[in-house]
């Protein structure tokens, strides 16, 4: 047992080196911290953060290969820090391949079946995708258009923009609960940030946000719409974080659309925009990781990816539901948590464009109904899992896989180290819109919105907090108190009273839910998307014998298909020399 301790704390030691060398390298070497790289620091800052909680996680319910993850996460942490540090440099699209490789040493302690497979496919591809991107902008010179456009690509793909999302559910179905917390909370957002240091200071033509503007709030109101009909509760969260990462895609869409703007008031909106970035960035990461946690390790409880079968499974971890709830309170807007920082900036900032005359805001009013409506289907999706699986009474001898004190202890430091972010940065927010980088785009409004909405969050936790030491101090003084749970008046208690999950979406499924998501819970929208690509790149099957004999006929469309080809390549050599 002394044994296995000692391995635990070598093991953290290792992890926790890997993910704060980077930051701490970062500190020292670099003088533009609070200025052009603030985005860098911050990045690096969540890494440090998020790689202590999610190797705790590993700690908690990894049963074999842990010295395999540890190393993997080594160096996972330590390539994704060099991607921060390189700059724009070959290093970038080297170190990201070595990050995404790592994944196959953070997947050996869980069993490979088919969904891990085509999860880790899923992860590689798409970091393969966007590291050839990524080199042919470094390839190119500084300031050239081309690579500031192909850097633009590689990072929405990598990010899972609005019709690049396609590979971010596969990952999910079949990835750890820890490492799709560090996915979605640190390796997701590495290209927003890449985007707001690289991208976002040049000047280009607004037609660029403009069309790029319409698909986030796409990519907002089909997550948040896919999310709350899906039934996988790890999908689920992965349409859920494709509803967030367009939101923060959106903030910086604004930011770029108005930033070289030469009406004040719109100029005041872009600035707005930029802090309420980094305010939703810390929302997602923080809330989106404790969610992917505590949810996906309710999920390993039993083998089912279904959240009516899950309903109640929260409850026998032996945890307060109130520490189980942070990310979704923060996701459903309560005072006191960062979710309301964000959620509620983003309404204030929407009252103030309804001030701006009809001409300046005319553009972003239509998509405010698209917004408005996947944000809040998405918050609702963490609430109904949150009722479901962590409030509702388990069904009876429900069999689930041995967690132990020990394995309780390191997910309650786990959770607990996310939590304390998610409660305690509406109470830091003043000071954090005081630093350097960020005072400059904060206005005088702003500036009293934060302070009043920071007070509001003490308020509501002060309160919280008085009602949880009076009933603990109630407990104490009762020792025979008796819980009691709601029944249907005949003092009934049996699991069938549970609440599935399925009955919040149920009454949407027929008049909305039907043209998101299919009778077998997948998505419309993806299946088409992938349907259509598959067909692009079997093209030339559509014009040859299915069998594997050919017939006479096929040759001459082999011909017909190499003229074609042959006549477009010659217009392209005669039409390049004029």
């Amino acid at each position: 047992m002394l044994e296995d301790k000692n391995q635990s704390i070598v093991r953290s030691i290792v992890v926790g080196i890997a993910a704060l060398a980077p930051l701490i390298i970062f500190l020292f070497t670099n003088e533009d911290i609070l200025s052009v790289d603030f985005p860098i620091l911050v990045g690096l800052i969540i890494q440090a953060y998020i790689g202590f909680s999610s190797f705790m996680l590993v700690q908690s319910y990894e049963p074999k290969e842990k010295n395999k993850v540890t190393i993997g996460y080594a160096i996972f942490w330590s390539a994704l820090g060099i991607c921060y540090l390189s700059g724009k440099s070959l290093l970038l699209p080297i170190a990201l391949e070595i990050t995404s490789f790592s994944t196959i040493l953070i997947y050996s302690g869980t069993d490979f079946g088919k969904k891990q497979i085509e999860s880790l496919g899923s992860l590689l591809l798409a970091s393969g995708i966007s590291a050839l991107f990524l080199s042919a902008w470094v390839m190119l010179p500084d300031g050239d258009i081309l690579g500031v456009i192909l850097l633009l690509i590689g990072l929405l793909i990598k990010s899972g923009f609005s019709g690049f999302h396609i590979w971010i559910p596969k990952v999910n179905e079949g990835g750890p609960s820890h490492a799709l917390g560090s996915f979605a909370g640190v390796l997701e957002i590495f290209p927003l940030l890449l985007f707001y240091r690289y991208v976002l200071p040049n000047q280009f033509d607004p037609l660029l946000y403009q069309v790029l503007f319409p698909l986030a709030a796409l990519g907002i109101f089909f997550g948040g719409i896919t999310s709350f009909f899906h039934k996988d509760p790890k999908i689920s969260l992965a349409y859920s974080s494709i509803e967030s990462l367009n939101f923060l895609w959106l903030c910086l869409i604004i930011s770029g659309m108005f930033q070289f703007s030469v009406d004040a008031e719109l100029m005041n909106l872009s600035n707005s925009f930029r802090i309420l970035f980094f305010l939703g960035l810390f929302h997602h990461s923080f809330s989106k990781t404790f969610q992917l946690f505590s949810i996906g390790m309710v999920s390993r409880l039993i083998n089912s990816n279904s959240s009516d079968e899950l309903k109640g499974i929260g409850r026998l971890l032996g945890i307060s539901p109130l520490l189980l709830g942070a990310g979704t309170f923060s996701y459903a807007v309560l005072p006191g948590t960062i979710g309301f920082v964000s959620e509620a900036t983003y309404f204030y900032l929407n009252a103030r464009i309804l001030d701006l005359p009809i001409g300046r805001s005319v553009f972003l009013l239509p998509s405010m109904i698209f917004i408005f409506f996947g944000i809040v289907l998405g918050g609702f999706t963490h609430i109904k899992l949150y009722m479901s699986m962590f409030l509702s009474k388990p069904m009876d001898n429900l069999k689930i896989l041995p967690f132990g004190v020990s394995q309780k202890r390191w997910l309650y430091i786990s959770l607990l180290s996310l939590a304390l972010v998610i409660f305690i940065f509406p109470l830091l927010l003043p000071f954090f819109v005081e630093l350097p980088m960020l005072r400059p785009f904060a206005d005088e409004l702003l500036i009293q919105w934060f302070h009043s909405i920071s007070i509001v969050s003490f308020i509501s936790i002060t309160i919280v907090f008085i009602f949880i030491l009076y009933d603990y101090f109630n407990q104490k003084k009762f020792q025979t108190f008796k819980k009691k749970s709601w029944d249907c008046g005949g003092g009934y208690n049996g699991h069938e009273l549970s609440v599935p999950s399925t009955v919040f979406s149920k009454p949407l499924k027929n008049s909305l839910g039907r043209y998101f998501v299919n009778k077998i819970g997948d998505s419309i929208v993806d299946d088409l998307i992938i349907k259509s690509l598959t067909s692009v790149f079997t093209f030339g099957t559509n014009f040859v014998s299915s069998t594997n004999q050919a017939k006479d006929e096929d040759i001459s469309k082999y011909l017909a298909i190499s003229s074609m080809f042959l006549i477009f390549i010659f217009s392209l050599l005669i039409l390049g020399d004029f």
